[in-house]
């Protein structure tokens, strides 16, 4: 039974300095963010290009 060691704190597993704990999880949410303003940001130019379109489809049928 001795030889049996938990890894998740063992020394060559430390654990992480609450300062990079921090950083991970805000670098993460800084990635999420990004990637859902990449999202809406094209969703709004789809709008806008559907807009156009319809708008030129409705002058055409005058």
């Amino acid at each position: 039974m001795a030889t049996l060691v938990d890894r998740r704190t063992s020394p060559a597993r430390p654990k992480k300095a609450a300062e990079q704990a921090e950083l991970e999880r805000l670098r993460k949410k800084v990635a999420r963010l990004e990637a859902e303003a990449a999202r809406k940001d094209a969703a709004l130019e789809l709008m806008g290009n559907a807009n156009a379109l319809l708008e030129l489809l409705s002058e055409s049928a005058d």
